[in-house]
């Protein structure tokens, strides 16, 4: 680098910068395509000098992602020497420097964890929630380096931050995030039992998407991590823990399958049926979604009334005489009502169905829906049996009714299943 811009760069004088490049109009291009260099914009973070800096990132935005010799960016300087204003300002102009990997893969958001700047955490959570995807190159993620130097605040604002989450895949960036295995197969939970992290243990086990039966390469469990640890108090108390919270040893579980085995098996009746619902959804535009789901609404509103009123009435001839007999009956040709019977019935169900599957997909939306439509199937068959007391029909019903429930609850187990299985794999 130019020893007048080095000069212009530590002193932090802008005029001099700027009669550097009248000289050179070059001099900032070249050190750009320099592949690792400690550009102005490095000496400038690691001094503080904020207007130089800004003015850096205003002329030559890509030395913010240019790493050192030393394999570090600006933003990782400004952080090692506690340049806290720089840094909030650096996130400002980028936010997505909080993910760019530096040296062993320790990106500024890492390195914040590991030192203990929650504040700071905070701020790189709001301004890139994405940066808890990260991983350095030992596949430790901010939740393992949070274990491993001892930073509890840090450990329980991660873990409550992913928690809040709602966005589309929250539920799954939680399990991913909480369960991510480094490069030995060691989740955070792993690394707790490890080291004897009492504190760390007592917050991981608290948080539902923690899976505390994960195999690491060696085949342990955390359960069977701290049984190897020793009689120490600690130990047998942080065993209790892990076996309330549902800790089990290794050779207690199944054994763990391979990817592999897994695919080759035949497909069930259950994740046909879940495939082929999913395709379908996935295959619906929001706009189509909507439409049916309004067609599906008035059927089953229609039918469901049907059911509570069918049409008939009480004949006008010797009504007098007959009002007794007649009411609560249903005055209508037997063939007629039979068949308007099926045919409600069959809308009824249909629709009903049909809405199931323009369910947007989730566990959750599907236990909701069971919850409202079971007492729907339930009222309709008890309105239909009071109306028309034929013990074929009753059971017919019953029978279609049940069918239907079961074939959703094996569907939404048919997702979870799914699910746990490819969002919490098992390392054989």
């Amino acid at each position: 680098m130019d020893p007048r811009l080095i000069v212009a760069t530590q002193i932090g004088n802008i005029d001099e910068l700027y009669e550097v490049i009248h000289e050179n109009p070059y001099i900032l291009e070249i050190i750009d395509g320099i592949p690792f260099i400690n550009t102005p914009l490095h000496v400038a973070s690691a001094s503080g000098n904020l207007p130089l800096a800004m003015e850096m990132m205003n002329l030559r935005p890509s030395f913010a992602r240019k790493l050192n010799t030393y394999g570090l960016s600006p933003l990782h300087l400004a952080i090692e020497e506690g340049q806290t204003r720089l840094v909030l300002n650096l996130l400002k102009l980028d936010p997505d420097l909080v993910r760019l990997p530096g040296r062993e893969g320790t990106t500024p958001f890492h390195q914040v964890v590991r030192r203990g700047e929650t504040d700071l955490v905070t701020e790189f959570l709001l301004a890139c929630p994405s940066c808890i995807r990260d991983a350095n190159v030992n596949g430790e993620t901010a939740l393992h380096i949070a274990v491993l130097n001892d930073r509890y605040e840090e450990l329980e604002t991660l873990l409550l931050w992913v928690q809040r989450l709602r966005q589309a895949d929250a539920e799954s960036l939680e399990m991913q995030f909480v369960n991510k295995r480094d490069q030995d197969g060691n989740t955070a939970l792993h690394v707790a039992a490890y080291h004897n992290r009492f504190k760390a243990v007592k917050l991981l086990v608290k948080c539902n998407a923690v899976n505390l039966n994960i195999h690491n390469q060696s085949g342990l469990t955390a359960l069977d991590i701290l049984q190897n640890q020793g009689e120490h108090q600690t130990n047998r108390n942080l065993e209790n823990m892990v076996r309330k919270s549902g800790g089990k040893t290794g050779n207690s579980l199944p054994k763990p399958k391979k990817v592999t085995e897994i695919l080759r098996r035949p497909i069930s009746f259950t994740e046909h049926l879940f495939t082929l619902t999913a395709r379908y959804r996935n295959q619906t535009s929001e706009g189509t979604r909507a439409a049916l789901l309004v067609i599906a609404a008035l059927i089953i509103t229609t039918t469901y009334q049907t059911a509570l009123q069918p049409p008939g009435g009480v004949y006008q001839e010797n009504a007098a005489e007959e009002s007794k007999k007649s009411v609560g009956t249903i005055v209508m040709n037997h063939k007629y009502f039979y068949v308007l019977r099926n045919v409600n019935s069959m809308a009824f169900v249909g629709a009903v169905f049909m809405a199931f599957c323009l369910l947007p997909a989730g566990e959750g939306y599907v236990w909701w829906f069971i919850s409202i439509a079971v007492p729907l199937y339930v009222s309709y068959l008890v309105s239909m049996s009071v109306i028309s007391p034929d013990t074929v029909w009753y059971f017919s019903t019953s029978a279609v009714s049940v069918l239907i429930i079961i074939a959703v609850y094996m569907v939404s187990c048919g997702g979870d299943g799914l699910r746990r299985r490819y969002l919490e794999p098992q390392v054989s």
